[in-house]
């Protein structure tokens, strides 16, 4: 079971990545340069000096790697998707803006011990297949995060719009997940694609985030969106 679930990680992870490097989904990131930094995401970052070192996990074609740079911190985004990273490095090159872009694979990251002051992501934990998986891959940021470093995360939840994980077994589910052994409650497929999502409520969610390295902070709930500040536990 275990290279069977490795074997099926591994199948939907690049499905993640085909639809992340696929044109449409290309000019969808490219067109959301210009919207900058958000609000949430500034009020995080307002307690670190400029020249801290940032990591943006799953960065696409880079929208905050480039407003946090022009704000004077050092900056890494990484993505799986390498034509994403393609892009974003053009669009450095084009502005002359100093962002390294790095194409990786998850869950590991081919980065330093403790190179980091924090972290963001933004709706890629649902992207991990396996909740064990996922629980690694939150200690693996740990790992390359400073003590007591954070991770602003946000993620889009059910809660608003569904009572149970029983209704994203639609037609679209039926369809791909046969091809699969190894799903878990809530996994499922974007709606008319093989593209894999895992799908939380709220509460799950949390659960996940608690039994990892981190402890959660300021957690928000605002229609189907959570975001909280994710603070690496002492000792870790």
């Amino acid at each position: 079971m275990k290279a069977n679930r490795t074997e099926e990680s591994r199948r939907l992870l690049h499905s993640v990545k085909d639809k992340y490097n696929g044109p449409e989904e290309l000019d969808i990131r490219k067109d959301e340069l210009k919207n900058g930094i958000r609000e949430v995401e500034q009020a995080f970052v307002r307690k670190y000096p400029p020249g801290s070192r940032l990591l943006d996990i799953g960065c696409a074609s880079g929208r905050l790697c480039f407003a946090l740079a022009r704000q004077g911190f050092y900056v890494m985004g990484i993505d799986v998707a390498g034509k994403q990273i393609d892009q974003a490095r053009r669009h450095a090159q084009d502005e002359n803006i100093d962002v390294t872009f790095l194409q990786y694979e998850m869950p590991t990251l081919p980065l330093p011990d403790a190179s980091f002051a924090a972290a963001f992501m933004g709706n890629v934990y649902c992207y991990v297949p396996h909740r064990a998986a996922r629980i690694a891959f939150l200690d693996e940021v740990a790992r390359v995060l400073v003590p007591d470093g954070e991770v602003f995360l946000s993620q889009t939840v059910l809660d608003s719009v569904l009572a149970s994980y029983k209704e994203i077994c639609d037609d679209n589910h039926r369809r791909f997940a046969p091809g699969y052994e190894t799903l878990e409650e809530g996994d499922g497929f974007i709606l008319g694609a093989p593209q894999y999502l895992h799908f939380f409520f709220v509460d799950d969610l949390k659960a996940e985030l608690a039994a990892s390295s981190f402890q959660i902070v300021d957690p928000v709930l605002e229609g189907d969106l959570f975001h909280c500040v994710l603070r690496k536990r002492n000792g870790v």
